[in-house]
């Protein structure tokens, strides 16, 4: 019973996976209306309305500058950045729908770079038919009491764990595109820029990661392919998962932005019912 638990989670999470990890430009098509069709609906409205609140706030710097002595840009720069960056934020959905496009053609370029040296579809759909046969996870022998019933259940709970990581990013692109004006508008001043900032470094971070699993997948069919008998296929393919789930981590450590690494396991899942996560 718990062997088809497992296989069921193998076979039906891998579908899943492929929709949240390679994501295109059709993410946007449902925030159009968020984020707004024009000037003066959804977010667009409300950034528009805050570029008042910035002309005011420079209004009252630049009228203080003059008893503090201090230094600040002149009315003609202040005009024209603020120019520019509204017009910016306006269009900001358009922008991410560029971004998200690039970052989709460059993994759809490496998935088919893999289709043309192994004539094989790189996806975890193909991961799981191609490199890690499902009847892996039918075997009769199968038993948590033993090294490879052990191996079996972490590959199976750490696709699971890849499903619900991958949602969440695929939320967190969603919401990052929403909160784009704003972001776009915090260049208006210095004061604010940071913000900008932040959602950039978090954006490409995120939208980044479907190239790097895309390399990582990659890299995976290679191994199978040349190197097979360098490693037990069992921890070979607990290799390639872990690998998979950590590269969250990887990207981080060299863009930054937000973190969606989970930690699933049959003892946290039993502390979800209970009221609590353990550390």
């Amino acid at each position: 019973m718990l062997s088809n638990l497992l296989s069921s989670i193998n076979e039906n999470m891998t579908d899943f996976l492929d929709k949240l990890v390679f994501i295109n430009p059709n993410v946007t098509e449902s925030l159009t209306h968020v984020v707004g069709v024009n000037f003066y609906s959804g977010i667009n409205l409300i950034c528009n309305s805050i570029i008042y609140g910035f002309l005011l706030y420079y209004a009252f710097s630049y009228l203080l500058s003059h008893l503090t002595f201090s230094q600040i840009e002149t009315p003609h720069q202040f005009v024209f950045k603020l120019l520019l960056c509204s017009l910016a934020s306006n269009a900001s959905l358009p922008i991410c729908t560029g971004l998200i496009t690039i970052c989709s053609h460059i993994s759809n370029m490496i998935c088919e770079l893999g289709n043309y040296l192994f004539d094989f579809n790189i996806s975890f759909a193909s991961l799981m038919e191609d490199i890690i046969p499902k009847d892996y996870f039918l075997s009769n022998s199968f038993s948590l009491f033993n090294f490879d019933g052990i191996i079996k259940a972490s590959i199976s709970f750490g696709f699971l764990n890849l499903t619900i990581s991958y949602a969440i990013r695929y939320i967190l692109i969603k919401s990052l595109v929403i909160i784009a004006p704003f972001a776009i508008l915090s260049l208006c001043s210095n004061k604010s820029s940071w913000f900008f900032k932040a959602w950039l470094k978090s954006f490409i971070a995120t939208l980044f990661l479907q190239i790097f699993i895309a390399i990582i997948l990659l890299v995976c069919f290679i191994v199978k392919n040349k190197e097979n008998s360098f490693l037990p296929a069992h921890l070979m393919y607990l290799g390639m998962i872990y690998t998979l789930f950590k590269a969250n981590s990887f990207v981080k450590e060299f863009i930054g932005g937000f973190s969606t690494d989970l930690n699933l396991n049959p003892a946290s899942i039993s502390n979800i019912f209970k009221g609590g996560v353990s550390k």
